[in-house]
């Protein structure tokens, strides 16, 4: 699936890359969203930090209808680049 390699591009490149996704939510709305993926799992699901509501999500892969790449220096500042990178690993150590 040509999503989930693109989560993963994100996935390993915070620091380049931001998923911009479009996903069906439970209640049946699609939504868009900015998200950094931070790791898989189990149920094919992924856990992301959206960056829209600057909060952690669990999203269905199944659920992601689309993604698009963009560079992270397109969406955030250097700083925030750096903290979301910070952040991240310190997630993927804890969560």
């Amino acid at each position: 699936m040509i999503q989930a390699k693109l989560v993963q591009v994100a996935m390993d490149h915070p620091e380049l890359f931001v998923a911009n996704i479009v996903y069906l939510d439970s209640k049946g709305n699609v939504t868009q969203r900015p998200v950094s993926p931070i790791r898989y799992l189990p149920d094919r699901r992924v856990r992301v930090y959206c960056l829209g509501r600057l909060a952690l999500r669990t999203l269905k892969l199944s659920m992601i209808l689309r993604v698009q790449l963009q560079l992270s220096h397109d969406v955030l500042a250097p700083e925030q680049v750096k903290e979301l990178v910070s952040h991240r690993r310190k997630l993927r150590q804890t969560d």
